[in-house]
């Protein structure tokens, strides 16, 4: 492994300059000096050992990826919305010369070790509430970028999606293609989150067109109970005919009961999804689906953690993105039958 010491010996200068260099403090090295150092650690293949870096400079590379971990039966990369969102942020950081850490948490007791163990320039948290954005902001300086987050709090940089935009976009479509008796399946819609918002956004905008949707016509994917409740509400002499998933991996879930059920998507059920994975492109068939921009979120999250590390007393900002519909082949059209 090649070391300061070694660069510092080929270049004729002290490991001190050599050091100064890679740390990026050249002010008391001359540039043809920096310039030729740099040079020389290229060509031997030197490598920055990053924590060492972060520790000589008082400062750091490393930005700190927050994610919720309560399901002890899978990681919360195993959420496709997660993999996603982290791969495009992680790619954004990189081009910056910073590298991204994940860290799993349970509580906030979780959060204020992992921030206060790594010395990291900034963090990016993804859905956190009130109560613990309070306590965030007050135990730790550093930058911090909430993503998805409807949080009463105004002093906080979030940069989320229009959610309740996209339950009007799902009903408004279903409705469109002749729809009325329709279901929603999620998560628990608890607290002021997405899964609240997107339900919210789809009950409204089906009673201003003088539809309502039962309660137990909402059905919790936690549970594990879709395909009993599909077998309830696609049975009968008014069955369900169109179904709002809160994500495109719920909306498998339910291409997974249709099929045990025998239903076929989208002749005996129609379906809808959330977020535009690439899993919805090859289902079968194809999923229509609530698209929002993951890249881009990624990418105003970063652009708005960068403002914040380079100018610490930035005002907070929360970023709205708007979300689409794409169109495919699980929802038919009833207004000719």
């Amino acid at each position: 492994m090649v070391t300061l010491k070694d660069i510092a010996r080929k270049a004729g200068v002290s490991s001190m300059t050599v050091s100064r260099v890679m740390n990026g403090n050249t002010k008391d090295v001359s540039q043809k000096t920096s310039q030729r150092i740099q040079k020389i650690a290229k060509e031997m293949g030197y490598v920055p050992n990053s924590s060492a870096r972060a520790l000589a400079s008082h400062s750091s590379q490393m930005i700190a990826a927050i994610l919720s971990d309560y399901d002890e039966e899978s990681t919360p990369l195993e959420d496709a919305y997660n993999s996603s969102f982290f791969g495009e942020l992680s790619r954004q950081i990189q081009k910056e010369g910073y590298d991204l850490m994940l860290h799993y948490v349970k509580d906030y007791t979780d959060i204020n070790y992992s921030l206060k163990t790594w010395n990291v320039a900034g963090a990016v948290f993804i859905g956190m509430f009130d109560e613990n954005i309070k306590k965030i902001q007050k135990d730790h300086a550093i930058p911090l970028i909430f993503t998805d987050s409807y949080s009463s709090v105004r002093s906080i940089t979030n940069v989320g999606i229009d959610d309740y935009q996209g339950g009007e976009t799902a009903a408004r479509h279903l409705l469109e293609k002749g729809h009325r008796n329709l279901a929603f399946v999620g998560p628990a819609a608890v607290s002021n989150g997405v899964i609240m918002h997107r339900l919210q956004g789809f009950c409204s905008f089906l009673r201003h067109k003088g539809i309502s949707m039962p309660p137990e016509h909402i059905i919790d994917s936690g549970t594990g109970q879709i395909l009993q409740a599909l077998r309830k509400l696609c049975s009968g002499s008014c069955p369900v005919t169109g179904i709002f998933a809160t994500s495109d991996f719920c909306a498998s879930l339910v291409y997974a009961a249709a099929f045990e059920m025998g239903l076929r998507i989208p002749t005996d059920l129609s379906v809808i999804g959330f977020d535009d994975l690439r899993m919805s492109r090859y289902m079968t068939p194809p999923l229509t689906t609530v698209r929002q921009d993951i890249r881009r979120k990624a990418e105003m999250a970063w652009e708005l953690l960068k403002k914040n590390i380079k100018t610490p007393d930035a005002p907070a900002e929360n970023v709205v993105l708007r979300v689409t519909l794409t169109e495919r082949g699980s929802v038919r059209s009833l207004c000719g039958d």
